[in-house]
């Protein structure tokens, strides 16, 4: 029987093949003998989270540390989130929760659950294991906690492992949130001594003859310039989320976002770093899933908000998909069915819809969006058919078929929890559309963040940390703060390791 660390080898020199023949072709590293313009300890591409987080945790290490950001401020995609974090066991969790007793090794389960096996067990224990620390990290650094909650189910999943485990800091938990987070992580790695170059594009590394990495090369109000780096070289520039070359080759859900849906990431997340590191013999992998949830409604985003009464179907009229499932469990089925059948997915609700407690429509909001046409009106399921395209036989057994269950309390045909009731009165259509915060898939790396080769040996001083790495989340996203605290432990991991190195 093939070896876990076997089967990561092999399937490292597979995604890093896949690259270099393709979308990658043609990035190159530069070898010995460049002659450097400036000499720093640790340098870090990216102002991010993950790259801020390393910046403090290397310079607090009493590394020289040089952030490198392509835009001219600080922040990435990460100022776009709500910056909340998902972790267990934590002080904040014990007094805000009635989850008094939940483990880290719950949370690892239920991680590696949502991971459908294309995880590296490993480092999703690592992080699950390392988040409560995180949590007080950021207590130290003025950060208050005001609210902890839990994501939505995965019909799958056993329910014993669910906890309240997300997050939320003052001022944090809506769009634009991650901001103050962020700006927390700058000034801390500022205090600490380290210096962020802004309009900064890193784009070649540089290697020794022994295949280290020594530097990298930037480009700097339209000049080429070479930086060393004494102790290694920290890629946290996010993933392909704004690339749409290399989300077709290598994430066809992303591509879909980028070509029809809404990409809220930073224009800047181009997958600098992901090409960089392979160029330089890193192995890439764990593309597939995206952070998709939808923007109108904020489907399934918080367990504390149970979904309304209503369905979603597809282009036939079929139901696919436990709605109340996390958003990009559920995101990735629409995704499924809006490429398989080319057409569009609907939510299907009603006026008895609107009653409920949790509803996400108004009667004054309804009327703008009907008359906007971001919501279809028809006085029958036949009708309402008609309207969006779908099957009317097809469409009405739906209806049929929900209304005797939901009567019921249950749904039988898809698992789902909350917002189990009949449809009826009017009838109303919404095609979802997916918001987009990135691509899930980056450099592979061990536990100490360092980059590793296809045949899963280290790229020495080479670090990718957050989305710039992979295999760290699964195929869909498994709930809010996931990626957060990923982050940070990623970013903190790398920026303690390379501080810890000897100098070149």
């Amino acid at each position: 029987m093939i070896s876990r660390r076997s089967f990561l080898k092999i399937a490292a020199a597979g995604a890093a093949g896949v690259a270099a023949s393709s979308v990658l072709t043609g990035c190159s590293s530069k070898s010995s003998g460049v002659k450097f313009d400036k000499t720093t300890d640790v340098i870090v591409v990216g102002a991010g989270g993950a790259g801020l987080a390393a910046a403090a945790q290397a310079a607090a290490d009493g590394a020289k540390v040089l952030v490198l950001e392509k835009a001219g401020i600080a922040g990435g995609t990460t100022n776009y989130s709500g910056g909340v974090m998902q972790a267990a066991g934590t002080s904040v969790q014990k007094e805000l929760t009635p989850f008094k007793n939940d483990t880290p090794e719950n949370h690892y389960k239920l991680w590696s659950a949502s991971g459908e096996g294309y995880i590296d067990e490993e480092l999703v224990k690592d992080m699950a294991y390392g988040a409560p620390e995180h949590i007080e990290w950021l207590t130290g650094m003025g950060m208050k906690w005001t609210r902890v909650y839990g994501h939505c189910h995965v019909p799958y999943i056993d329910d014993a492992l669910y906890a309240d485990r997300i997050h939320v800091y003052e001022g944090g938990g809506g769009e634009g949130g991650g901001v103050i987070l962020t700006q927390t992580l700058l000034k801390a790695a500022e205090s600490n001594g380290a210096v962020v170059e802004y309009n900064s594009e890193a784009f070649e590394l540089v290697l020794g003859e022994n295949g280290e990495v020594q530097g990298l090369i930037v480009k700097q109000d339209g000049k080429e310039v070479a930086v060393k780096a004494s102790k290694g070289v920290i890629l946290a520039a996010g993933s392909i989320d704004q690339n749409k070359e290399m989300a077709r080759e290598l994430s066809p859900q992303q591509y879909w976002d980028l070509d029809t849906q809404i990409c809220l990431c930073a224009k800047t997340d181009t997958g600098d770093g992901i090409r960089m590191a392979n160029a330089a013999g890193a192995a890439i992998g764990g593309f597939g899933g995206t952070i998709d949830f939808c923007g109108k409604t904020g489907a399934a985003t918080d367990n504390a908000f149970p979904m309304f009464p209503h369905f979603i179907v597809n282009k036939k009229g079929q139901r696919f998909v436990c709605e109340d499932a996390t958003y990009a469990y559920h995101y990735r089925a629409i995704f499924q069915q809006v490429t398989q059948l080319q057409g569009p997915t609907w939510m299907v609700f009603a006026d008895s819809s609107l009653k409920d407690k949790f509803t996400r429509w108004t009667p004054d909001s309804l009327k703008k969006d009907i008359s906007e046409g971001t919501v279809i009106e028809a006085s029958t399921i036949e009708e309402l058919a008609g309207k969006i395209g779908a099957d009317k036989d097809i469409l009405s057994a739906t209806l049929k078929r929900w209304n005797e269950t939901s009567a019921k309390g249950s749904d039988p045909d898809f698992d789902r929890n909350t917002g189990i009731a009949p449809l009826s009165g009017k009838f109303y259509a919404y095609k979802n559309v997916s918001f987009n915060l990135g691509a899930i898939g980056g450099v592979l790396i061990n536990k100490d963040a360092q980059a590793l080769t296809p045949s899963g040996e280290v790229l020495p001083r080479l670090y990718a940390a957050g989305l710039n790495a992979g295999r760290w989340i699964g195929p869909y996203y498994p709930g809010s703060g996931t990626a957060i605290i990923g982050l940070i432990h990623w970013g903190r991991k790398a920026g303690a390791h390379a501080a810890a190195l000897k100098n070149i």
